[in-house]
């Protein structure tokens, strides 16, 4: 058993027997924690540098204290989703408070977000509310923690569709007038469409904008974070529908969205991915 895997099962045990409220307090300290132990330092380098770049004009500790706050969130995110093995519907009105623009969700559609928030917890909420919540998503790579997401993924009815999967399946979802969420903040490689992200360009995910313009079906950006006082928040922006407007359109639009919201709670943001890992490909050269 790896270390990691221990460590979890450890906090688990604990989650398990503690309020919601409890496990947020428990799991800012336990993120504290993770802020010094060796086996995240990369990720925490990751992040720093991350930081560093995309907030250059902020003194040095304000950017540390944008990294001690990621780690609190994360440790708080974790304690979250472990609490969801438990969360009944009342739950749920306590944690979200006035959820703004669900009735933008009844007709369905290709609903955009980001890794940012709870991200697990807003999908469950949107399904205890009664959509029906298809999502597109690249698994974890360690396999006993995919499969404990997914396990809570399916006590919530959370579909899952493999990104890469059949195409049938997703288009299947919003012929049925269901939710398609599709995570567009990940680096995408030399595959993705290239557009400033937090002041560098990045690599950003196609999918989600090259099918609202082939279907005709809308955009729809939805946003959950965590509020000062434990509280989460989920909001639906308005539709952006695809006539007239292009891929780039699209993708700019929705990009900027995102960097509103990291530049407004800069620590619930997943600064430990490689955003921008893809360069892109210089003028005058093949891609």
């Amino acid at each position: 058993m790896s270390f990691l895997h221990w460590l979890f099962k450890r906090v688990r045990e604990r989650a398990l027997k503690a309020s919601f409220k409890e496990n947020q307090e428990y799991g800012k300290r336990l993120g504290r924690l993770f802020y010094y132990l060796p086996i995240f330092f990369e990720r925490k380098r990751i992040a720093l540098e991350n930081i560093s770049l995309a907030f250059a004009g902020a003194l040095k500790d304000k950017r540390r204290e944008i990294l001690k706050g990621l780690f609190e969130h994360l440790g708080m995110s974790l304690l979250e989703v472990i609490s969801l093995e438990k969360l009944d519907a009342s739950d749920f009105h306590q944690i979200f408070l006035s959820p703004e623009g669900l009735e933008k969700l009844k007709e369905g559609g290709i609903v955009v977000s980001a890794h940012f928030g709870n991200w697990e917890l807003s999908l469950a909420a949107l399904s205890y509310a009664g959509f029906p919540v298809n999502v597109i998503v690249r698994p974890p790579s360690d396999p006993f923690f995919a499969e404990y997401i997914d396990k809570i993924r399916r006590r919530f009815g959370t579909k899952v569709i493999p990104k890469g999967a059949s195409l049938k399946e997703a288009l299947r979802c919003l012929e049925r007038r269901e939710l398609l969420i599709v995570v567009v903040d990940q680096d995408e490689g030399k595959e993705g469409i290239f557009l400033p992200f937090m002041g560098r360009m990045a690599s950003t995910p196609r999918g989600a904008f090259l099918l609202s313009l082939k279907y005709g079906v809308p955009l729809i950006p939805l946003f959950s974070w965590r509020e000062d006082d434990g509280h989460h928040k989920v909001k639906v922006f308005p539709p952006l529908y695809p006539q007239g407007k292009s891929e780039l359109d699209l993708a700019r639009i929705v990009n900027f969205l995102i960097e509103e919201m990291v530049w407004t709670y800069p620590s619930q943001w997943l600064w430990i991915h490689r955003r921008w890992k893809t360069k892109p490909p210089e003028r005058g050269k093949p891609s």
